[in-house]
């Protein structure tokens, strides 16, 4: 039974029967037209569907070519016409039949059934997402211009031919359209720019995060925006280069309403930033994903722990104010962490790199950016009382790092967090 399901369902019989679908459709026009070239065309895909059905080799080959210009018409008019998602698939189809009639004619629909599926891995999903507060304004003229200009190449959007010097061109409309262009290497990208948040459960995947900043950019962002490289046989586009394209064409699209960047590969996430920007145009664009642009905010809970920490630090003080006294002119690396307390009411403990000393009150500059007060940012100069202070890093003797006394006491409160 099984030999015979086979020998119904080889590829040489699934493409036979295509070429009879279609030869029906030339009969029909041949008899209503009377038309001598469409009766002719009728002829021969008659014969080489009966000779794919008597497994005759030259038929496999005269059908391999009719499958790939049935395909490539389709494309064609994908291009030139208006485009529509069936044909999109229609050619794919016709495009797979060819493939698997030249690769695998005589597999049937029990060897694909029986077959195990592959150990390999999954091919690795190369992408970039903004999680923005609004949905992009985005149709293909807009994100033809942007890739241009991202990419310096000539990538055509809009109603029309591509003109013959274009280097790739935009088709689909929003949520998703997808790109396809020519150099540095035939590749294709989709974009997608939905009206909706990216996780399906933000608040819980929120109180999963240590990270303050991050958690507050998943809980309120609407909207997200993607490129994604479409991983087919025929790009040649590596994962590194495809990564340096979709670095530039992420930054391209961004604008105020862009709120944190993530690679869903390697699960890494930043917040947007003029910094981060311009990192993601150089050569190496992960690598601006895998430490943070901006000092992070962490959740510190209330314990015996985080206030033992606190104690020690200031009853070792005196070591710090030494040490101060005696650094080289312009040592940066005198830090203290304080708490400063937001409009909204609530406290964060922040980093400032300190540039003088008195009795009782450090002077430095905020290296955070300030997450509950809209009155200090990043850089701006301030005034902490000694006895508020809950923890300090300096250089010791041999250069090495003496404090961050609460640093193990965060670490181990986000772990079960991140864990969760």
């Amino acid at each position: 039974m099984k030999a015979w399901i086979n020998r119904l369902t080889t590829n040489w019989n699934i493409a036979a029967a295509l070429l009879g679908v279609w030869a029906w459709g030339l009969y029909g026009g041949a008899v209503k037209l009377q038309n001598t070239t469409i009766w002719l065309t009728f002829a021969g895909v008659v014969l080489v569907a009966l000779g794919l059905i008597f497994r005759y080799h030259w038929a496999r080959k005269a059908a391999l070519g009719i499958l790939v210009a049935m395909a490539a018409m389709k494309l064609v008019a994908l291009v030139t016409r208006e485009f529509r998602w069936s044909q999109l698939l229609f050619a794919g189809g016709i495009s797979l039949i060819a493939y698997y009639l030249w690769k695998e004619p005589d597999k049937g629909f029990v060897d694909v059934w029986d077959e195990k599926p592959e150990q390999d891995d999954p091919k690795p999903l190369i992408s970039l997402v903004h999680l923005r507060a609004e949905q992009r304004y985005l149709e293909p003229i807009v994100l033809a211009q942007a890739l241009s200009d991202a990419w310096g190449l000539k990538i055509h959007g809009g109603e029309g031919d591509p003109p013959d010097d274009a280097d790739g061109f935009v088709v689909g409309e929003n949520p998703i359209l997808m790109v396809m262009v020519q150099k540095p290497s035939f590749a294709m990208f989709m974009v997608h720019n939905h009206e909706q948040p990216y996780f399906d459960e933000p608040e819980d995947i929120a109180k999963s995060v240590p990270n303050l900043r991050f958690a507050q950019v998943i809980r309120d962002h609407r909207s997200w925006l993607a490129i994604d490289l479409m991983q087919i046989k025929a790009s040649e586009v590596d994962p590194e280069e495809g990564y340096r394209m979709i670095g530039k064409a992420i930054s391209a699209l961004a604008d105020d309403h862009t709120m944190a960047i993530m690679c869903p590969q390697h699960n890494f996430f930043n917040l947007w930033s003029e910094e981060l920007e311009t990192l993601l145009c150089g050569d190496s664009p992960l690598d601006a994903l895998r430490e943070e642009v901006k000092a992070p905010v962490i959740g510190v809970p209330d314990g015996d722990l985080i206030e033992g920490a606190i104690a020690e630090a200031r009853q070792r003080w005196p070591e710090f104010v030494t040490t101060f006294k005696n650094r080289e002119p312009g040592d940066e690396r005198f830090i203290v962490k304080a708490p400063f307390v937001g409009e909204d009411g609530h406290t964060e403990h922040m980093w400032l790199q300190v540039f003088g000393l008195e009795t009782e009150y450090v002077h430095g500059h905020l290296v955070n950016h300030p997450m509950h007060t809209s009155k200090l940012k990043q850089g701006s100069q301030v005034e902490v009382p000694v006895a508020e202070i809950s923890d300090w890093v300096c250089p010791d003797a041999e250069g090495k790092a003496l404090g961050n006394f609460t640093h193990q006491a965060i670490k181990a409160a986000a772990k079960p967090r991140a864990e969760a």
